[in-house]
């Protein structure tokens, strides 16, 4: 029980270390030059030369890491609730110190991703343990890689291509932050799964010279890359509570998905935790349906003249 209970505290620190860094890199965002995702590499230099972004990229890794090894110790029962807390402080964060403003569709978006994450954690049973993926065959067939990638990358591109476009006009509106986290999410989901990968990989063979052999290291920086271009572009323009909550949720969705195709990992097989962890997706998909594609632009003022 006490092992538990100080894995759940590792979780919930490496939580809240990961999404300090989304804070971190939304102060380096506003101190940047404007960004446009048409120009990858001009976004990557000036993301590397900032010393505030370098400092939220060690503290993004940092959490990372040490959610990698927290969770792998918890069951997904565990795992989800956690989460969902600490999405919960950061959105709560923004509302009340960065004066983030959410419409009344976009709370009942954010309370629809959070039951989605607890439901896909309460799907696993308390005392499940965590599951033995192995490689499934992927290393011999590149397509089922294929088919994660591809849409994740046209995704992540189009978001870039459609928010680069100039707005103007009397009813110009920009991309809201869950265009952008959608793209980031994806990239990000499969980045973790790549992750994943090398940690079997290496558990199958004590080999690094077969992890660097198979893709997943390539999977991992590709992929890490565009989602975190996509993330600084997003909070130079977007809310960091929007933003950071569509990631969340479609990087674990992602991930989930991607560990189902890559690792043969298997979804519950009872009907009550298969039609929870269903209910789970099913209400991450409705929230992403309910909130604004644009942004709401502030209506000016009425100026009163007296005669």
């Amino acid at each position: 029980m006490g092992h538990d209970l100080g894995h759940a505290a590792l979780a919930l620190i490496a939580t809240t270390t990961y999404y300090v860094a989304f804070l971190i890199f939304r102060v380096s965002a506003r101190r940047m030059e404007p960004l446009r995702g048409g120009h990858p590499f001009r976004v990557a230099r000036l993301m590397l030369t900032d010393p505030i972004w370098l400092g939220g990229g060690l503290l993004l890794f940092l959490g990372l890491g040490y959610e990698i090894v927290a969770f792998s110790l918890l069951p997904l029962a565990v795992v989800q609730p956690i989460f969902a807390v600490g999405l919960v402080l950061l959105v709560a964060y923004a509302v009340w110190f960065l004066d983030e403003r959410l419409a009344p569709r976009e709370w009942a978006s954010m309370g629809l991703f959070v039951l989605a994450t607890v439901l896909i954690g309460v799907s696993a049973s308390p005392g499940e343990p965590v599951a033995d993926a192995t490689l499934a065959g992927t290393l011999a067939s590149p397509w089922p890689m294929l088919a994660l990638c591809v849409p994740a990358f046209l995704v992540a591109a189009l978001v870039w291509l459609v928010g680069d476009r100039k707005v103007s006009g009397r009813h110009a509106r920009r991309l809201s932050g869950v265009a952008y986290g959608i793209g980031a999410g994806a990239c990000a989901g499969l980045a973790e799964a790549g992750i994943r990968g090398i940690a079997i990989v290496y558990a199958d063979t004590g080999s690094l010279w077969a992890v660097l052999e198979s893709p997943y290291p390539y999977l991992t920086l590709g992929f890490a890359a565009i989602a975190l271009g996509q993330l600084q572009v997003a909070l130079q323009r977007c809310r960091v509570a929007i933003v950071a909550a569509v990631l969340t949720v479609i990087g674990r969705l992602y991930l989930i998905v991607s560990g189902t195709v890559l690792f043969g990992e298997e979804w519950p097989r009872d009907a009550g935790p298969f039609l929870l962890r269903a209910a789970g997706f099913g209400l991450a998909l409705a929230a992403l349906a309910l909130f604004p594609r644009y942004e709401q632009e502030p209506r000016p003022e009425r100026v009163h003249q007296t005669a």
